[in-house]
């Protein structure tokens, strides 16, 4: 029997399109549409954004489309994953979009978890663990609270009422409700981009929910921005401060003052994110020296100046 058509498989299954969204990652985004070739529930339509690869990938990709493996879509220029992620839900056809990251790894009965929720018409969005290559548990169920900061079950934190959110690398939505909210918000060129989408959904009356049996592996590959891990780091610490200043005042300002905000981002650079070890390995040993003081004044310096303008940004977008 076609596993299809298995009793309980996918009986009144929603139709679904896979999005992965790639630049430059051959080999992994090789193993990614493996896995997603493996799954006992196969993708009505697997869709492939790339942006634009100089390294094969664009070759490969062509030739998977026209053997109608896969659905390509050629983002002209890099515009920041948000606008990746925006072109596969444009052209997307599927009742719900699923997106994972080139560098993830979809585990058996991933997609098949992922689906059975959508039978509720109120769940907009489901999630799952991500695992490291070897297997070991990285995220698990996760929640947002006002101030921004995430919560994690995995690690014995509790997100009762909280805002369930998803991880990026392994997150699906039902495709209208993605729509409804205007997709994702492109002032997140990378990070917070899933969580502002997510909160978007619940906001709309939907609801998230986690699946332990979706999981994927994920391996935290280099990506465009990340070759100079110094300068990386610092703009890293920017877009954080930037991007969770805008979400917080988009979403939670009602909540949320800017003072009572930023001193709480203080509090929690001293006690969490000041660095006690260097970013970069030094050249002669290997081994990690301590970061001197000056970086880390620049640093808390750059996540301070990203929370003032992404606090001013976020007041336009409410």
């Amino acid at each position: 029997m076609d596993k299809d058509n298995e009793p309980g498989v996918t009986a009144s299954r929603p139709t679904v399109t896979v999005i992965v969204c790639t630049f430059n990652r051959k080999p992994w985004l090789e193993k990614c549409l493996r896995s997603l070739e493996e799954q006992e529930v196969r993708a009505d339509e697997v869709m492939v954004v790339d942006g634009p690869s100089t390294d094969g990938t664009r070759q490969m990709l062509e030739g998977l489309e026209g053997q109608g493996h896969i659905v390509l879509v050629r983002q002209p220029k890099l515009d920041g994953i948000s606008s990746a992620r925006n072109l596969g839900l444009e052209k997307a056809t599927g009742e719900v979009v699923c997106y994972i990251d080139d560098d993830a790894v979809a585990q058996p009965g991933w997609l098949t978890s992922i689906l059975s929720p959508y039978r509720d018409p109120q769940v907009g969005g489901v999630g799952g663990p991500v695992m490291d290559m070897t297997g070991k548990l990285t995220m698990g169920k996760n929640a947002v609270a006002p101030d921004g900061r995430w919560f994690d079950e995995s690690r014995g934190e509790s997100t009762d009422g909280l805002s369930q959110v998803m991880v990026g690398c392994n997150m699906s939505f039902r495709r209208e409700a993605l729509r409804t909210i205007g997709g994702f918000d492109s002032y997140f060129r990378y990070h917070q981009d899933e969580t502002d989408a997510c909160l978007g959904v619940l906001h709309a009356g939907y609801k998230i929910l986690y699946q332990d049996g979706a999981a994927v592996w994920h391996e935290w590959c280099e990506g465009s921005y990340r070759k100079d891990r110094i300068k990386w780091y610092l703009k890293l610490r920017y877009m954080w401060g930037r991007n969770t200043a805008y979400l917080v005042r988009k979403h939670f300002s009602d909540r949320v003052g800017f003072s009572g905000y930023l001193g709480a981002q203080f509090g929690g650079f001293v006690q969490r994110r000041a660095p006690q070890q260097a970013a970069v390995s030094s050249n002669d040993d290997k081994k990690e020296e301590p970061m001197p003081r000056f970086f880390v004044a620049m640093v808390m310096f750059s996540e301070f100046f990203g929370i003032f303008r992404g606090w001013r940004d976020g007041g336009s977008a409410r």
